[in-house]
């Protein structure tokens, strides 16, 4: 009896190694600003949301059209997952808006986009997007900047002016803690609420 339970044990122990962890129906891009060396928090915000599950990545900027283009052909053929969140800093910040409006154009639900300090030039205004954009940036600096939008765009933008609660940098913004709890709860609080990717 005492090896029976023994080889139990074994055997359970061997199914949760192998066994894989369920996680989030949600697809979370994470966009990197110029030359991908100043936005290592993207990396780290992208680290902390798999280690909770989420089907999370990070991208260089420039690389969100090919990623669009993926996420619409996987949508049309019903293998997409849903919600879908993009967050960008910097020149990623900027890629955004271009990113959320590609999808939702082509018909594919972004629930959430997320900018942190959009930068060096204004970003494009949405056009379609997101039913929720919110923005973490740093008023009256030189290289950050508001997120607006124009057209057909229903959803609504919150730009949140950091300085009430930090003094990071743009370089810093998205390494700051406080700045970090705050993009992964908007997250989360995302993935919580479901959506369905239809199709």
């Amino acid at each position: 009896m005492h090896k029976f339970g023994r080889l139990l044990g074994m055997g359970l122990v061997a199914f949760a190694l192998i066994a894989p962890i369920k996680a989030n129906a949600a697809e979370v891009y994470f966009i990197r600003g110029f030359m991908n060396v100043f936005s290592r928090g993207m990396d780290q915000m992208t680290a902390q949301l798999k280690a909770r599950g989420v089907n999370a990545k990070s991208l260089s900027n420039g690389q969100w059209s090919s990623v669009a283009s993926d996420i619409i052909k996987r949508y049309r053929q019903g293998r997409a997952s849903c919600p879908i969140v993009i967050a960008g800093h910097s020149v990623g910040g900027q890629e955004a808006p271009k990113f959320a409006d590609t999808l939702a154009k082509a018909g594919v639900p972004v629930s959430l986009v997320i900018g942190v300090d959009p930068g060096f030039a204004p970003p494009p205004p949405f056009t379609a997007g997101s039913p929720k954009v919110v923005n973490f940036w740093i008023k009256g600096s030189a290289r950050g900047n508001p997120y607006r939008s124009t057209g057909g765009f229903h959803g609504s933008i919150q730009n949140i002016d950091i300085r009430s609660f930090s003094n990071a940098d743009h370089v810093g913004i998205d390494k700051d803690p406080r700045v970090q709890s705050r993009i992964v709860g908007q997250v989360m609080s995302a993935l919580g609420s479901g959506g369905s990717c239809g199709g």
